[in-house]
Order: structure tokens, then sequence, then C-alpha cells
């Protein structure tokens, strides 16, 4: 393709509103993108307007390289304090403007591309199976379901698209300085990055059970905050202990406790009280225990007091993802960023997460790379991309593929 192709099908992706939900309308345009290039792919129903896409080629015995990256984008916040309209990208001064152009039409534009470009070359003779999924923004519901039909079974090393540098060398300082990434002994040489690793998560509610009664005789009800209260410190101990251990790319576990309700009116003893909390995790103390630790913790606490009435509800468990740095896989990962950079960037780990969680969880030994165009710019108002990044990721792609299967 040339770059006005290539540019064109970005803006189309944009144009496309899929703010949590209506993915059916990026995945027919991607499957219709395919066909048109000679790529067979399939639609897996999640929901209504709700569709991941499958595409492969199939140029060889070896092993199968995935592409992947989510359809959804998140809220547009406020429409009104965009300088452009949020959903028709515009390219100005070498950005291009628009929601999900940064988090991450342009990574899946971009992996998309690469994979056309591949099955055009006569010379390729790798295998790539390209996952484009829903809901991404919230929960990786679209590979969680992927996952769990034997999707990610099959594939031994996956890119994950999703946006991993930063606007600037002084941004790219910035994060270094505020501990949300590692650098591990590396030197930066340029603001383009790649994520060897990122935290998974943990995100629960415990509800507290109690017995309305007036405030003025608290003593005939039971006061559902205070035992959540009770809970609160004994769960800041546990926090305390996990916080102890540290990977030496991810750093420690971040636990948070994000919400926090009871009570509706003053003179009544609540009968119902909630917290919910999210724990960013590291493979050193993985989900599957804290998720059993937390549960001990309020069996213990229950059976204390016959007053206390705890009850813990898992929201979602996403798995940490790590791949070795020193890998022979991230050893191609380096040198295809230095064939098109031109320059050595840094592997580090990255605070969020993303749907590598659910394929890991279902593939354990997959090894993962996050690399992608976007920049911090993602989620924000007025959300860009630089075009030439977005341009050099589909030269990343292709060299990495070619490296892979040579």
């Amino acid at each position: 393709m040339d770059k006005a192709q290539r540019l064109s099908i970005l803006d189309d992706l944009i144009k496309l509103q899929t703010v949590n939900g209506h993915e059916e309308l990026v995945a027919n345009y991607l499957k219709d993108l395919f066909a048109k290039n000679g790529i067979e792919s399939e639609l897996v129903k999640y929901d209504d307007e709700r569709y991941n896409l499958i595409a492969s080629i199939k140029k060889g015995d070896g092993p199968i390289l995935g592409f992947t990256g989510h359809e959804d984008v998140v809220s547009t916040v406020d429409d009104s304090k965009w300088n452009y309209g949020p959903f028709n990208p515009k390219h100005i001064d070498g950005k291009i403007f628009g929601r999900g152009a940064s988090d991450m039409k342009s990574g899946l534009a971009g992996l998309a591309i690469a994979m056309i470009e591949l099955n055009e070359n006569p010379n390729f003779k790798g295998n790539i199976k390209f996952i484009a999924t829903v809901g991404e923004e919230v929960g990786e519901i679209g590979s969680q379901k992927l996952a769990e039909a034997g999707y990610a079974d099959d594939i031994k090393s996956l890119v994950v698209g999703e946006p991993s540098n930063s606007s600037s060398n002084l941004v790219m300082q910035s994060l270094v300085d505020s501990g949300l990434i590692e650098l591990n002994g590396q030197k930066p040489e340029t603001r383009i990055a790649a994520f060897c690793a990122h935290k998974g998560s943990v995100t629960y509610k415990v509800i507290s059970h109690g017995k309305a009664a007036h405030s003025s005789m608290p003593e005939a009800g039971v006061n559902a905050l205070d035992n959540l209260i009770t809970y609160y410190n004994k769960q800041a101990e546990y926090f305390n202990e996990i916080t102890k251990s540290e990977d030496d790319v991810l750093g420690t576990t971040k636990p948070s406790v994000t919400v926090m309700n009871a009570g509706k009116q003053e003179n009544t003893i609540p009968d119902y009280a909630e917290l919910t909390a999210k724990i960013r995790t590291i493979p050193e103390f993985g989900n599957d225990k804290i998720i059993t630790d937390l549960n001990d913790l309020i069996a213990k606490l229950n059976q204390a007091d016959p007053k206390m009435n705890l009850e813990f509800k898992l929201l979602s468990s996403n798995w940490p993802v790590k791949t070795d740095i020193n890998s022979h896989f991230m050893q191609l990962v380096r040198d295809s960023y230095k064939d098109v950079l031109g320059a050595n960037i840094v592997l580090v780990g990255a605070p969020g997460g993303t749907d590598a969680s659910k394929f890991v969880q279902a593939n354990p030994d997959l090894e993962v790379v996050v690399a992608g165009p976007g920049i911090e710019t993602a989620h924000q108002i007025n959300e860009y991309v630089f075009e030439d990044d977005y341009l050099k990721y589909i030269d990343i792609y292709k060299t990495l593929a070619t490296k892979y299967f040579a």
C-alpha cells in the first residue's frame, strides 16, 4: 500500500464510533478489507453488535505469530472540549487527532496493514493469526471469550499493538522518574519503547451486611460500615505484606481501594456497606494467591465475630504478563526496531494491562511484546498519534514477522 492508503484506513477506523460497544462496525470493516486483499477471516460473536474478528495467513509449517488489538474505544469525556470532532480525524502538524487514534486504532490498523503487505510478499514464509477483540476497555471481555474457546492455544508469540511510546524524551524520562516504568540499567536512545511485561490486576468488592436501626438505639442494629472498616484495617496490613515482593521489570504490587459506599440517611445505622479495590499484580505474588488470601481473611473475620457478615465478590482477574527480556523473541524485537528506527529502544514493564492477560492465562507459554504507535494521549481529550509513528510501526511489524520466520 502507499502512504495515502495506509492513512485512509486509520481514518476510516477512527470514524467508526465504538465507545464501549458497537465493535461490529470495526469487525465488518476489517473483514471487508482482508477479503479485498485475499485474506479469509471469521467473525466471532460476543453479543449483539459486538463481534471479535479472526484472520489468518498460513505460508509454512512453523509456529504461529499472533497480532492482536482491540476494536473499542473509551468515552470522549466531553465533545465540546475537543478542538475537532472526536470521530472526525484531522491531520495537523504531523499528528492525527481523534478518539482511538492512540488507543488503539492506529495499532490495530498498523497490524492489519502489515499482515496484508506480508501476505502480498511472495518471499514471506510465515503463519500469522490476527485477532481483533471487543471490550478490552471494559474488562478484556472479548479476549476472555476467545481465550476460553482456544483461539490463542496455537500461538507461540504475540504482538499486542497497544501504545508503548511517549510523546518526547522528556516525557519518557518523567515516566522513569515516577517509577511507572523500570529501565533496569538500559539506556534509552529514543522516546520509542516496547513492553516485555505488564502488570495484571485483581478487581473486587467486599460487602458488609448489617442490620438497620435508629441512630438513637445503635445497639439494636449491626453497623455494616463499622464492620467494613474493621475489614479495611486488616486488609491494609495484608497490603503492606504483599508490597514487599518486587519484580525486576514490573516493580512492586500496587493495591488501591478506589470506591467506598455506606448509608443512606444520617439517623439510620447502615445495614449495607461496600468497598471496591484494584490490585495491580506481579508474577511473584500472583492473582490466584491474592484471591485465596482475601477470601481467607474474610472467613477468619466472619468466624471471629458473629455480627460480622462480610462477602467477597471477584469482579475481574487479569494475569500479569512477562516475557524474558533476554529471550530470542525479545532480541528479534530489539533488532526489528533498530532496523526501522536506526536507534536502540528500551524494553520495559508497563503498569497497565492488555488483552494478553487473558491469552496468557489460557496459554501460559505464550511470549508477548506490547508494541504500538500510541502515546500518553490515550483516553484524553484531543487524543492524537504521530503520523510518522503510525507509518513506522507498520514497517516494524513487518520486519519483526520477517525476522521471526527467517
